[in-house]
């Protein structure tokens, strides 16, 4: 079953600051050291680059970059391979410019989970894109 998980927050920050930082395809982990370890992009210059993720735990994620649109501030991946019990993932995140030096992102997740695991993952997928963008925020206020 497809399930639509998204986090919400309105960061202090101007769109623009943020989107040099979500658009880099790397670095992830100095903006969320909390989940990624170190990332690595391949193929920067294909028109899907792919990007591997090891995470705090030493799991590892495989993505490939949908999308990357400055002029909407909209990042895509689709996640290709992990340790989770989930299919077809596509995360997006978004950031809308508030006209007041602060910043409105969003995190969301399309995924296939099984029933017998949507309960415990979905809240765990939330909690993840909750945590990263807090740690977006702090990145930026630190």
């Amino acid at each position: 079953m497809t399930h639509h998980i998204r986090a919400e927050r309105n960061i202090p920050i101007g769109a623009d600051i943020l989107w040099q930082t979500v658009s880099q395809m790397t670095e992830m982990e100095k903006w969320y050291p909390g989940l990624i370890r170190e990332s690595e992009v391949l193929e920067a210059d294909s028109a899907q680059p792919r990007r591997t993720c090891v995470m705090q735990d030493g799991g590892i994620l495989k993505e490939r970059i949908l999308l990357r649109d400055a002029a909407t501030r909209t990042f895509s991946y689709a996640i290709d391979e992990h340790g989770l019990p989930a299919r077809n993932v596509v995360g997006t995140i978004r950031i809308d410019d508030l006209g007041d030096g602060t910043s409105h992102v969003s995190w969301s997740a399309q995924l296939v989970l099984d029933p017998g695991t949507a309960e415990k993952f979905g809240p765990m997928v939330q909690g993840m894109y909750d945590n990263g963008l807090a740690s977006l925020e702090a990145h930026h206020q630190s």
